[in-house]
């Protein structure tokens, strides 16, 4: 009888620290643990499996490597522009391509900002190659300003 009541206290001792875990991460953690895929090779993950993962992906080392890289000490505001005027349903586009961003500068400025997939500007999600893309373009600006002496100089300087 005293054995019993021990395996039952641990028990209960380990579902309230489990609870107590599960809910001390946040919501992205959470759902890529609740659908965390079991092959590493991201193109066989179903839907939802890729919708948590690549929100949270950077969190589990065990998937994927990620580095999160810093905002700058002296970042460069962009000044509002006027709304662009699109011939299309911005919205309905992202839904339909599953866009958790589109974001337009022009002449310097923002022209538009949209979020979907429940992102907001603070959200994350795993980039891929488009990190890539960033890069080259922001290189050939920084080049063009004449910030970067050499296409030699590395991106972290």
């Amino acid at each position: 009888m005293k054995f019993g009541r021990i395996v039952l206290g641990t028990v209960a001792v380990v579902a309230v620290a489990g609870a107590a875990g599960w809910f001390s991460l946040d919501k992205e953690t959470r759902a890529l643990i609740a659908t965390m895929p079991t092959d590493r090779d991201l193109l066989f993950w179903s839907q939802p499996q890729r919708d948590a993962a690549f929100r949270a992906l950077d969190r589990l080392p065990v998937l994927a490597k990620a580095h999160v890289v810093d905002a700058g000490p002296t970042p460069s505001p962009l000044p509002p522009g006027p709304p662009l005027a699109l011939p299309l349903d911005v919205d309905a586009f992202m839904a339909e391509q599953r866009s958790a961003a589109v974001v337009i500068l022009h002449d310097g400025k923002l022209r538009l900002e949209r979020y979907g997939l429940g992102f907001d500007r603070e959200g994350r999600w795993t980039s891929f190659s488009v990190a890539k893309s960033i890069t080259s373009t922001l290189l050939g600006a920084a080049v063009r300003e004449g910030k970067i002496r050499s296409l030699d100089d590395k991106v972290s300087d």
